[in-house]
């Protein structure tokens, strides 16, 4: 309603300055008729005729100039300065997201009622503070990056901070920080600082209970298994051929069930970020054949055919030995697992544009096309591998795959359903600092 009221006012406003020219325009022509002496009636009365149809057109033109002029000044002009700043205030204020606005040195100049009470501090006691001060990230270091990042004008988005409480109660946040010119000019940081406290503590508390569960788990596990070889060894000619099979299938299970514990532990090690890399120098061939002699029996069981391709340039290679044999044997052993009697499996390590590129090929089912986005996800196997080989936790590639990522290095594959697998891992040369 408002609007046409508008439109109407500047359509009379337009109007009347049209009116306004016509009738200047038209008193100057009936000036010009009444002092200038024509001689031809006729022409003077054309010249008039003429006179008056320019004026009309003048103020035609000038008229639709006008309203064109003020319709599109009104579409392109912002709402009046008072209205965007009284709705930026109320957003900015009642926002569930905490926000503060800090100068260049981390001192907070504004902060909503979120911001103070993630910080668990009264509002009026919040400007002033340090906020650098009361937020930490993984390390000390990497909190004095993010000022180094801010003060250099670099946005900041998304790092995962600790905030430090004056009750002392854990509150972690999500932080985004970004320069501004204020009105006069100054600059400022704007900082959101998104509560993730809930999901932080839900996180810890499932990798603590995995981390603890395996570790109470193992220790059962292992006097199973050493009461069973003592058992087997200390009577092998006193059991019968049914209890030596079920000795057989107790080892099995208590095997599987020692890799399943073993398999959590590392996803929770990985999970905690508690697994740091211990580099040191090893022989690659070595490791590579104490892998496969591992396994060696469960290969031979399928008939499997092994064949190995080493890099004859590549003797020796600094990297985390347990990560490695690690790496290896996950991939290894699905290669095993997953290929039938008779197949190829091959394993070999080259040396490619400063990185070391492992491989593990096999002649086994493949991946369908449609699981092959998952195929690093937890607890994620494929169609055909849940459906022929039951015998699995789905950790394995994604061990692999963390365990990878601590190397700094990638793992890929290639597959084809039916034909086979091919993965690859490439491993950096150059150590990286523990800086």
């Amino acid at each position: 309603m408002k609007q046409n009221e508008d439109s109407e006012n500047q359509e009379q406003s337009a109007f009347v300055l049209a009116l306004g020219v016509f009738f200047v325009l038209f008193s100057g022509v009936v000036c010009l008729a009444l002092f200038y002496d024509f001689s031809e009636m006729n022409l003077g009365g054309l010249l008039f005729l003429i006179s008056f149809l320019c004026c009309v057109f003048i103020a035609k033109n000038i008229y639709e100039l006008t309203a064109e002029s003020k319709e599109t000044s009104r579409a392109i002009l912002p709402a009046p300065n008072t209205s965007n700043q009284s709705l930026y205030t109320q957003l900015y204020k009642k926002s569930p997201v905490p926000y503060f606005v800090v100068d260049t040195e981390g001192i907070v100049i504004s902060a909503n009622t979120a911001a103070a009470r993630l910080l668990g501090m009264q509002q009026a006691k919040v400007v002033g503070i340090d906020l650098f001060a009361l937020l930490e990230a993984s390390e000390a270091s990497d909190t004095d990056f993010l000022f180094h990042k801010f003060r250099s004008g670099v946005a900041i988005s998304d790092e995962m901070v600790r905030v430090k409480r004056e009750d002392n109660r854990e509150a972690w946040g999500l932080l985004s920080l970004f320069q501004f010119q204020n009105d006069f000019e100054e600059q400022q940081g704007l900082l959101t600082l998104v509560d993730i406290t809930k999901q932080k503590k839900a996180e810890d508390a499932k990798s603590e209970f995995v981390s603890l569960a395996s570790h109470q788990l193992r220790t059962p596990i292992a006097g199973m298994k050493w009461s069973a070889e003592l058992l087997q060894l200390d009577s092998p000619d006193t059991l019968t051929e049914r209890q030596l099979k079920y000795m057989d299938r107790l080892h099995v299970s208590i095997n599987r069930m020692s890799r399943l514990v073993d398999d959590f532990l590392r996803v929770s090690r990985f999970e905690l970020g508690s697994f740091q890399p211990e580099y040191q120098t090893i022989g690659l061939k070595k490791l590579f054949n104490d892998v496969l002699a591992e396994l060696a029996e469960t290969a031979a069981h399928k008939d499997l055919i092994i064949e190995t391709q080493y890099d004859s340039s590549v003797t020796e290679f600094v990297t985390d030995p347990n990560l490695l044999r690690m790496i290896l044997t996950n991939l290894y052993s699905n290669a095993i697992k997953y290929t039938p009697a008779g197949g190829t499996v091959t394993v070999g390590f080259t040396h490619d544009k400063n990185m070391l590129r492992i491989q593990v090929v096999d002649t086994g089912m493949g991946i369908p096309a449609e699981d092959q986005d998952g195929i690093f996800s937890k607890l994620f196997r494929a169609s055909n591998a849940t459906r022929d080989v039951p015998d699995g936790t789905g950790l394995g590639l994604y061990i692999v795959r963390e365990a990878v990522a601590v190397l700094r290095g990638k793992v890929s594959f290639t597959s084809v359903e039916g034909i086979g697998t091919t993965f690859a891992v490439q491993i950096p040369f150059e150590v990286p600092n523990k800086d």
